[in-house]
């Protein structure tokens, strides 16, 4: 049964209409005011969208440009790498099969494929620890293979550190 206010008995059915009406039109306003903050929201995120959509495009034609670059640089570094394998191919048949294994060894376990690598500035020149002075003296000596204690690659060479005050 359908109730408006034209046809009510009493004035308690006339209030009690009228406060379901003012709720119901305040129930309304706060679906509206919701519906337009939610539409802001989407409105935010689809530009965001567009946002990151435009980067994401930036980034991908960089990419391609530096995918680009990287190629050429090694194709222009293709004959280079073949000769200098040739030459390794050839320096290992002279080394001893233990040494070479060895040698193979630690360039795979060694993060940026060293195996050999210099003293610099009393540092080892893959691990970074520091080399004894008697040790340094042994290496520069080069009397016999001396490996790092910490990382296990071996020492080729001592690069000392010339002060320009020494020699002024």
């Amino acid at each position: 049964m359908k109730i408006s206010r034209k046809n009510v008995r009493n004035n308690r059915e006339y209030d009690a209409i009228t406060k379901e009406v003012e709720l119901q039109q305040l129930e309304i306003q706060i679906s509206e005011k919701r519906t337009k903050e939610y539409q802001h929201k989407i409105n935010q995120k689809n530009d965001d969208i567009e946002n990151t959509q435009r980067i994401l495009d930036d980034r991908k034609k960089d990419l391609k440009q530096k995918k680009d670059e990287l190629e050429t640089l090694s194709s222009e570094s293709k004959d280079e790498e073949a000769k200098l394998l040739k030459e390794r191919e050839k320096a290992s048949k002279s080394i001893e099969e233990r040494l070479l294994n060895s040698y193979n060894k630690i360039r795979l376990n060694a993060n940026n494929g060293l195996a050999v690598v210099s003293v610099k500035r009393d540092a080892c020149g893959g691990c970074f620890n520091t080399v004894p002075p008697q040790r340094q003296v042994d290496i520069r000596d080069k009397k016999k293979l001396i490996v790092c204690e910490h990382c296990g690659r071996i020492f080729a060479d001592v690069e000392t550190v010339v002060l320009e005050t020494a020699k002024k």
